[in-house]
């Protein structure tokens, strides 16, 4: 059963990755395990009531297992509960479950991403911005890393190609709204857009689902990409100069990249300091908010109704209004 087929209380039997996984302890002194599973299509908490540290330790994160367990309504959202002292699960080999389940992959066409991509940098003028985006996108390993990577772990666009879905997404904001006011270094921003997520090429890696690296977990993506910014600038500068690449360019695009989160609470080491900074925080946060609601929507079953489930993520639910465009356009014609 797939986790978007889980839609009321009952017996659910699955594969399901293990995104995380908690050992807590009850009121009453027993230990408890709190789960987060996921399959490609959604992902779903697990509570396991009354188990040992042995069978905890069984349930390691990044691990696919096979559970038998009951699905039921906690504080509104359904979830899977299990005895700790039944059989619920099986530990996966390789070889016992289908890696599709897990992998779920932009339902974008690469060609045409990579189409606007590509028609974005062509918009670059500056020779140094110019062959800096080169220097990483003209690197045939650099792209298929870039297209199959997840654009995070858990939040927004975390599938096969949410990546580069993201920073497509990210661009055309920025082009849109560079447009609309003046005073804008297009450049400037158009290389940052395309730029400011690059770190996360070293901070995620792709197994039956997706998880962090060491080097991730540690710095960070903001500051892997600042560094691999960085390289390609010293790169770039021992082949053509360093006249080539004039630090005043260099570090307002740093600064693009160091402060996309917007706040420091959020995660950047420094705040917006440069109109450029300002609009690719909001498109990066624009961007991926949507996501978060296309996913809730995209969960949400034909005849669910007006609202979604409760989304863990947005921590509420979605309202579908009832608008039969159909119509409207019928009474148009």
């Amino acid at each position: 059963m797939l986790v978007k087929e889980i839609q009321a209380e009952g017996r659910v039997s699955g594969f399901y990755l293990i995104m995380d996984s908690q050992l807590r302890t009850a009121k009453n002194g027993t230990l408890y395990a709190t789960l987060r599973l996921a399959d490609k299509t959604g992902e779903i908490a697990m509570k396991v009531w009354e188990l040992s540290t042995e069978v905890f330790n069984e349930l390691k994160i990044g691990r696919v297992i096979k559970v038998e367990a009951t699905a039921k309504i906690f504080n509104g959202a359904l979830q899977l509960e299990a005895s700790g002292k039944d059989d619920f699960f099986r530990v996966c080999q390789e070889n016992q479950y289908d890696p599709a389940l897990f992998l779920r992959a932009t339902d974008l066409e690469l060609d045409a991403l990579w189409s606007e991509l590509e028609q974005a940098r062509a918009e670059v003028r500056i020779s140094c911005y110019q062959a800096l985006l080169q220097h990483f996108f003209s690197n045939e390993e650099f792209r298929k890393k870039f297209e199959t990577s997840p654009a995070a772990l858990r939040h927004h666009h975390v599938y096969l190609g949410g990546l580069l879905e993201h920073t497509v997404g990210v661009t055309k904001i920025c082009l849109t709204v560079a447009a609309n006011y003046p005073g804008v270094n297009k450049d400037l921003l158009v290389t940052g857009a395309l730029l400011h997520d690059v770190g996360k090429l070293q901070s995620y890696q792709v197994g039956p689902g997706f998880s962090g690296t060491d080097q991730g977990r540690l710095v960070g993506h903001l500051v892997l990409g600042i560094q691999m910014v960085t390289e390609a600038v010293a790169s770039l500068r021992s082949t053509s100069g360093a006249e080539f690449f004039p630090p005043e360019y260099e570090w307002p695009l740093l600064h693009l990249l160091a402060s996309h989160h917007g706040l420091k609470e959020w995660g950047s080491p420094v705040e917006p300091a440069s109109l450029e900074a300002c609009i690719l925080h909001h498109a990066d946060y624009l961007d991926a908010e949507v996501s978060k609601y296309l996913e809730a929507l995209r969960k949400h079953p034909a005849d669910g109704g007006n609202w979604t489930n409760y989304d863990q993520n947005l921590q509420k639910s979605v309202y579908l209004p009832f608008i039969d465009r159909g119509a409207e356009e019928e009474a148009e014609a």
